[in-house]
């Protein structure tokens, strides 16, 4: 089981994704940001790196808010998902993916992840309550 970070950043009714590029699997599919958890550092450090890495951006404030695992045709991940709340810095595609600041509605068009499926009702309860 691979063990990985997902964080939600939201702003003004949007929420932050990014595309998967091609040079990765499941390329053109949309995703919240984050990867894997290193066997040296704890979730919320994987965080940090991995918000840094893809986004170029340095956390402030995060807080665990769901974990859930999620099982793909060739691997299983859990999943802990955490809820950005301030963050140093425009995010930006480090890895020249595609990033965006969606509605929810835009969100529910995108082809997303199947791994994120099981938490679209929290998101849309989440930008309701913005």
């Amino acid at each position: 089981m691979i063990r990985a970070v997902v964080g939600v950043l939201l702003r003004h009714e949007k929420v932050l994704v990014a595309e998967r590029p091609s040079s990765k699997s499941y390329s053109g599919y949309w995703e919240f940001p984050g990867g894997k958890i290193e066997a040296d550092e704890t979730s919320q450090e994987a965080l940090g790196r991995e918000l840094e890495e893809e986004l170029g951006i340095q956390i402030v404030h995060a807080k665990p808010w769901r974990t859930y695992p999620y099982t793909y045709p060739d691997k299983t991940v859990f999943l802990e998902i955490w809820l950005v709340s301030d963050f140093i810095g425009e995010p930006h595609g480090k890895e020249n993916q595609k990033i965006a600041w969606v509605t929810f509605s835009e969100l529910s068009s995108l082809r997303v992840l199947e791994g994120t499926l099981p938490i679209m009702d929290d998101i849309k309860s989440l930008m309701e309550a913005i």
